[in-house]
């Protein structure tokens, strides 16, 4: 069973068609990564993922189960944090208090 299955999941923004029919799935153990041009969605994915916005159309899977995330703290409740880049750290905080601060 995926841990993760992203099915025909599509997100538009008004009239912008931002992510159309992406699918894949991620097993126990696996490490993958989302790559392309500027603009090609790979945000967009993330932030469906984590729960900022819904998709506009297809299913996110956990577990095999369908989730519908409208908040990121949905997304947490399942086992799904994203780590931006840029990071805002606390140096008062060890590393892992600092990632569980989000």
């Amino acid at each position: 069973m995926s841990l993760l299955e992203i099915r025909s999941v599509g997100k538009s923004f008004g009239a912008i068609r931002a992510l159309s029919d992406v699918s894949f799935t991620v097993g126990p153990g696996e490490v993958i990564g989302l790559m392309g041009d500027n603009g090609a969605g790979k945000s967009t994915m993330v932030k469906l993922i984590a729960g900022n916005f819904p998709p506009s159309e297809g299913q996110i899977l956990v577990n095999g189960k369908i989730c519908h995330f409208h908040k990121p703290i949905e997304a947490r409740g399942v086992g799904i944090e994203v780590v931006y880049q840029d990071l805002a750290l606390a140096d008062n905080l060890t590393a892992a208090q600092n990632v569980f601060l989000g």
